[in-house]
């Protein structure tokens, strides 16, 4: 068995000491660090006749059963009098008379494994380790070198890697025992559903060819089982070498957790951990990670080690509540705990950012070790709008007015970038006078915009890095990061892009809109070993497959129903639920809709196309009817509420529930048998007209429409109707109210299995 590492990785798990610090460092410390290693190199091109920079080493060390891989790339190496010196270049703003020889054991280690690696593959028997700290205020450099024997760095590499031995020892036994269960595990159901098989064939062969497939497949089929059972399978094989299930809700991820479970019971060894958001995990009332704040990030790095050999040796199924649990025992930031285990586990549930969104991917596993990756990406419909929200970046005026009155007198020469800035800002709500709109859109990039950003953020570091104790310290952290941000969509920009400004008297915002995320989200699965994108919603299929990163070398799947057509009847009601005739039509839809579910008790859930349209119709309902069976969704609940709101459905309850169609519960929950027996979709999910909406119209040209309202529309009419029927048992029923459901284009786009629609007047 072969174990990758890279010199830095291998470096900072073994040696790491220290706490979390996120306090802020200065974005440029790593451009400036870049360039005073491309600085130092050059002149060492020029002071040495023989010298090389960025040369790539590597070594196998034996580790008994097993052998380690480790490989990087060293700064340079000198070649003077026969003498072979390996040079580390270190950046720094500690003044250099305050820097002593042993100031960081860290970097003469990564020296000294470079120099073991070179006297290797040279047959050196002695070589020369240079440390060369670089400060950036001053620009000068002060550097140490020290002779090592090879046998020395022999012994020293053995220590290192005798350290790390007992985490590869019981990472190796794991995978020994996880590859024979595998091995003997078999589907853990007495048998197939209708397309469950032929999913996970087509899916395992997806694997094995290292490809991409996408799924269409009715909500029921069981998706999750019949695509982590031959990824594992896939696992076991050598095909891969961690899964990554990706979901945009929470409920999918108990799912998942549920699947993985369930296999663990019939003796399968597979360790998964969940990633939880840090705001979520956190174990403080406020997130502030560093040690002046957070004792649990206080000597997080001097523990963290014995934790995780600890998670190694006793847990499979890492969840939000083990993290914590040994977050609080070892007083260790449990969020940072689950990252360090992915490196660790063969499975990872997550959300879709942490392997796509540029800002916050997991950067070692995708670019230095994508193609040991299988991902199964759940709800892939989601993925559309989830990839344009995380490849857009959008800055607001009043956030640079509002610094700018604190900066005033204190901080002049940022007062005077902030002031530009806002003055940009003005300039483009008068653009926007002038044509007598609101808005206004282009697809140039704005540069003037962009430098004055550069400008600013280089103040604000200088600013921020001083330590001050400012008033505005935590608005101007803020406003850094946004800035930042759009600086980096700007680099990515290109014809999938639109600027648009949006201004209003009281606010103007200028966002770098990404309208087709196609080409960022295939660059990213590209990188990846392979990757199944399944939903029961991708309706039009062709379309789907486009807009999330598909190609033609894609394999594609359709699924019908594994249930009874007759276990669901889907009726119609023609009502006008466009919205200047929503006031008009109440009256009569609420009646059909209340004797749709008097026809047949039980528990309902109604879906309305907003808010407002739900609150009126509530009041309605409650005037007319006055039942104490109706409940009504909040648009603000938490995770307790929303479980406290779905267990009112109980086997023997008669509860109509008043939703929002696109809402928390239109999606993903799971109220099998009698918990509910039909749902009401009140119009055609036809999203509110926006900006954002209208510039993607625009974009696809003849069919904008489709794509920007009605595609995504249906979907959330088909994720609602797909409550009502989970398991083979369930019978349902649904009332479709909209007369649009018989027009060509809606009618194209529904499911066969709901057609035809029966008319509510039967």
């Amino acid at each position: 068995m072969e174990i990758k590492k890279s010199v830095r990785e291998f470096i900072e798990f073994i040696m790491s000491r220290g706490s979390l610090d996120n306090r802020f460092t200065t974005n440029a410390r790593a451009i400036e660090g870049v360039r005073a290693h491309q600085k130092l190199q050059k002149s060492n091109e020029e002071l040495y006749k023989d010298y090389e920079k960025e040369v790539f080493l590597k070594a196998d060390i034996s580790m008994g059963i097993f052998k380690l891989h480790l490989e990087g790339r060293c700064d340079g190496i000198i070649v003077e009098n026969g003498d072979v010196v390996v040079e580390e270049i270190k950046s720094t703003y500690t003044p250099l008379v305050d820097i002593p020889e042993d100031y960081n054991t860290m970097h003469w280690a990564q020296g000294k494994i470079y120099a073991y690696m070179l006297c290797r593959e040279k047959d050196i028997s002695y070589i020369y380790v240079q440390l060369s700290y670089y400060n950036l205020d001053c620009n000068e450099v002060k550097s140490f070198r020290k002779k090592y024997e090879y046998i020395e760095l022999v012994e020293f590499v053995k220590e290192l890697v005798n350290s790390y031995e007992k985490y590869a020892m019981a990472d190796y036994e794991h995978k020994k025992v996880r590859n024979e269960t595998i091995e003997m595990i078999q589907f853990p159901f007495k048998g197939y559903r209708k397309g469950q098989l032929e999913l996970a064939k087509a899916w395992y062969g997806t694997i094995r060819e290292g490809k991409r497939l996408f799924v269409q497949a009715p909500t029921g089929i069981g998706k999750t089982i019949s695509t982590i059972f031959p990824s594992i399978k896939g696992i076991g094989a050598g095909l891969g070498d961690r899964i990554f299930y990706l979901t945009a809700k929470n409920v999918n991820k108990k799912v998942a957790e549920d699947t993985f479970d369930k296999l663990r019971e019939d003796g399968l060894i597979f360790r998964t951990v969940s990633l939880v958001a840090k705001e979520k995990i956190c174990l403080n009332d406020k997130v502030s990670c560093n040690p002046e704040d957070c004792s649990y990030a206080k000597d997080y790095y001097s523990k963290v080690k014995n934790v995780i050999f600890e998670v190694l040796e006793n847990e499979e199924g890492v969840s939000r509540e083990i993290l914590q649990h040994y977050g609080e025992k070892y007083k260790i930031c449990p969020f940072e705990l689950s990252l360090e285990l992915v490196n660790w586990s063969d499975g990872v549930i997550c959300d879709y950012n942490y392997i796509f969104d540029p800002r916050v991917y997991l950067r070692r596993v995708i670019d230095e070790k994508g193609r040991d990756n299988i991902i199964l990406l759940d709800e892939a419909h989601n993925l559309v709008s989830r990839g344009r929200d995380m490849y857009t970046a959008s800055l607001y005026k009043s956030k640079f007015l509002e610094l700018r009155r604190e900066t005033r007198g204190k901080v002049p020469s940022l007062y005077r970038h902030i002031n530009k800035i806002n003055d940009y800002f003005i300039q483009e709500r008068r653009n926007c006078e002038i044509e007598d709109r609101n808005y206004i859109s282009t697809e140039e990039m704005p540069k003037e915009l962009c430098q004055l950003l550069r400008v600013f953020t280089r103040e604000a570091e200088e600013v921020l890095g001083r330590k001050d104790k400012l008033s505005f310290r935590e608005k101007l952290l803020d406003l850094y990061f946004d800035s930042n941000s759009f600086l980096s969509m700007s680099e990515l920009y290109g014809d999938d892009y639109v600027t648009y400004v949006e201004g209003t008297k009281d606010e103007v915002e200028i966002c770098l809109f990404c309208v087709d995320p196609s080409k960022r989200l295939k660059a990213t699965m590209d990188k990846c070993r392979a990757t199944v994108l399944f939903s029961a919603t991708l309706s039009p299929f062709e379309y789907f497959i486009k807009v999330l990163g598909g190609d033609i070398e894609d394999y594609r799947l359709r699924l019908n129903s594994p249930f009874p057509k007759e276990n669901l009847k889907v009726y119609h009601y023609p009502g006008n639920t466009r919205y200047m005739a929503r006031e008009r039509t109440l009256p009569s839809i609420c009646g059909k809709i209340m004797k749709f579910i008097k026809q047949e008790e039980g528990n309902y859930i109604i879906f309305f196309p907003s808010y407002d349209y739900m609150k009126k119709a509530s009041e309605f309902l409650y005037e007319e009817y006055c039942s104490e069976e109706f409940i009504v969704q909040k648009s603000d609940m938490d995770e307790k509420e929303k479980e406290e709101f779905l267990n009112q459905f109980s086997e023997d309850s008669k509860k109509i529930a008043l939703c929002v169609v696109g809402g928390a519960f239109s999606e993903g929950i799971d109220l099998p048998g009698k918990r509910l027996i039909g749902t009401v979709i009140v119009g055609v999910g036809y999203p509110k007209i926006s900006l954002q909406g209208e510039i993607i119209k625009n974009y696809y040209k003849e069919d904008g429409d489709k794509i920007a309202y009605v595609y995504p529309g249906i979907n959330k009419v088909m994720q609602a109707v797909g409550r009502v029927i989970r398991t083979e048992s369930d019978i349902g029923r649904v009332l479709l109210v909209d007369d649009r459901y018989r027009n060509r284009i809606y009618s194209s786009l529904i499911p066969d299995e709901w057609k035809p629609l029966l008319d509510s007047k039967k």
